[in-house]
């Protein structure tokens, strides 16, 4: 028995919602609904549960997370970092780098980044998804001994065209050295 996308889809965004890590949950999509129907079952899921964790963040739990980085070393020091609102350029940085992205959406609940910077930014989060619901598909085909020579050279083509859109897009947000030559 198979779970339907829709239910998938509404766990994912639960779990990202509340904060957990659910790299898995976006591989496992590849899995078990292919490329396509994995793909648009991870962005419909990541966007509900980046809303539900940006307003949870924001509100009910602000003060917890407040108190657990007072107690934190570095936590005091991120904390001094939120005092200023993330740029889109930034949010898209942070989206492309490989920090772990429930750090990212609490640091910018907890910021005064306006949701519009945070909604747009998230869209960064689409290569990275792709990759990862592409390297899940990939790896049910191996499983399954399905896997011809074109599907792995067209998956090749596939991650290595994502890989050097993310490097790119990367270098090119990257802050330009202020010193001139």
């Amino acid at each position: 028995m198979s779970l339907p996308p829709a239910l998938y889809g509404l766990l994912l965004a639960a779990a990202v919602g509340i904060g957990l890590p659910g790299g898995a949950l976006v591989v496992g999509a590849g899995v078990l609904f292919g490329p396509w129907l994995g793909l648009l079952t991870v962005l419909a899921a990541q966007t509900l549960g980046l809303i539900l964790n940006w307003h949870l963040c924001r509100g009910v739990l602000r003060p917890r997370i407040e108190r657990w980085l007072a107690r934190q070393r570095r936590g005091r020091r991120l904390k001094r970092l939120l005092q200023t609102p993330a740029s889109l350029k930034l949010m898209l940085l942070l989206r492309l780098s490989l920090i772990p992205m429930n750090l990212v959406n609490a640091s910018c609940a907890l910021s005064p980044t306006p949701w519009r910077a945070y909604a747009l930014g998230c869209l960064g989060l689409v290569p990275r998804f792709a990759v990862m619901v592409l390297a899940g598909e990939v790896g049910a085909e191996a499983s399954r001994g399905t896997l011809s020579p074109l599907a792995i050279a067209g998956r090749a083509l596939a991650l290595s065209a994502s890989a050097a859109v993310l490097l790119i897009v990367g270098r090119s947000l990257r802050p330009r050295d202020s010193q001139t030559d």
